[in-house]
Parts: C-alpha cells; structure tokens; sequence
C-alpha cells in the first residue's frame, strides 16, 4: 500500500467517524428544541418563579446552540476530510514522519 493510498484511507475513515458524530449530534436536536420551545412559550404567573423559568430557557438555548455548532462543525471536517489534499495528507503524515519511515 502506497503513502497516498493510506492517506486517503485514513482521511476518509476519518469523514465517515465525524459525519456520524454529526448525525449522532443531530439526533438529540428534536428533544433539546422540544425542551426550549416548552419553557420558551411557558407563561409566568405570579406563583411561578420566574428565575426557574429563565434559567431553564438560557440553559435549553445554550445547550441547543452548542448542538448546532458541534454539527455544523464535524460535518465541515467530514467534508474537509473527505476532499482530502495535501493539508490532510501533511496532517495524518507529517514530513519528518515521512523521512522516518523512507529512512528504515
């Protein structure tokens, strides 16, 4: 197996584990969304306590913030690692790994 065949398997390996972390992060955006619209359209009265109800709702949001950004982001390194290139090849084998193993 050549350099470049490895490389590509292993970068691709790679777009296929973060494409299904992004798949997997997507799966719990249903339930976080159900979660903050419940507590975004909750009314207060005056027997609730309203500081409860807030920090729910900025829990909730963050939580769901940080759900998109993680998708978003691992989908993006699926792909970058998909295309492959020389930035991917110099990142799974470096050049002074390189001389190592021409070396022995």
């Amino acid at each position: 197996m050549s350099r470049e065949d490895a490389v590509c398997l292993a970068s691709r390996t790679l777009a296929f584990l973060f494409m299904v972390w992004a798949l997997w992060e997507l799966s719990y955006l249903p339930d976080q969304v159900q979660s903050f619209l419940h507590y975004a359209e909750y009314q207060a009265t005056p027997s609730t306590n309203t500081q409860y109800l807030e920090y729910w709702r900025h829990h909730l949001f963050i939580g769901l913030g940080f759900i998109v950004v993680r998708s978003i982001g691992f989908a993006l390194l699926s792909v970058w690692f998909f295309k492959g290139g020389p930035d991917v090849a110099e990142l799974l084998l470096p050049a002074a790994s390189r001389e190592n193993v021409l070396k022995n």
